[in-house]
């Protein structure tokens, strides 16, 4: 069995049951002791766990992944100042990514007219639209529920190109790391991070402190915006 299966395993039999022994987890994984430790090493080291003798315990690992309809609404002034404040970091870029999120569909408004953006965000595309702002849309699997495109094709479209600047949303940041609740999103903001000269993570408030089940990247791999910075 694969690492991100045996991780994903882990993750689900404590959800369910807050706490489980070494033993059970054996048993599901059909894995050694060693292999076992190894596993529960790399998930406590991420804040996912806490080792307890003869097993683990869930630590504070986010399971409710909110819609986009809730986001929408939440923390909505908070939103527009960090949105603001991340306009002031566009400068001359001319070819810009934006994530999904409701805190970037904020920054369209501030977005040069001239600039060509690309992006997985459906929420974004009527805002892009009405402000004449040129819009390349990744396509792929549409998840309804955060209102983005994410899977094969979307990945293989955004490999085709470039960026001055990238603006990525995130769930969660905790220990240096940021975490989204799926890991299709996450393989997504990931990638535009990689393919972009600058990255910059718009964040509120409640998401600090927080942590989910996919990573997305580390503190030192992106600069963060937040309404105290």
């Amino acid at each position: 069995m694969i690492f991100e299966k045996r991780i994903e395993i882990i993750l689900n039999i404590l959800k369910k049951q807050r706490q489980v022994s070494n033993k059970i987890l054996k048993s599901n994984l059909n894995v050694s002791e060693s292999t076992l430790r190894r596993d529960l090493d790399y998930l406590e080291k991420r804040g996912y766990i806490k080792r307890v003798h003869g097993g683990a315990v869930l630590s504070n690992i986010e399971f409710e992944e909110k819609s986009y309809d809730k986001n929408v609404v939440s923390c909505i002034e908070s939103k527009i100042k960090i949105a603001k404040k991340a306009s002031k970091e566009i400068f001359d870029s001319k070819y810009i990514y934006l994530d999904g999120g409701t805190t970037i569909n904020q920054l369209i408004d501030y977005l040069p007219k001239d600039c060509t953006v690309i992006t997985n965000g459906i929420m974004h595309l009527e805002k892009l639209g009405k402000n004449n702002i040129k819009t390349i849309f990744l396509g792929g699997n549409i998840k309804t529920r955060t209102n983005v495109v994410v899977g094969e094709q979307s990945l293989d479209n955004l490999l085709k190109y470039n960026f001055d600047l990238c603006f990525i949303g995130a769930n969660g940041y905790c220990n240096g790391e940021f975490t989204t609740h799926d890991p299709n999103e996450a393989i997504i903001k990931n990638t535009a991070i990689k393919r972009s000269k600058r990255s910059i993570i718009l964040l509120d408030k409640s998401k600090f402190g927080k942590v989910y089940f996919s990573k997305i990247c580390n503190i030192e791999d992106v600069d963060l915006i937040t309404e105290e910075l």
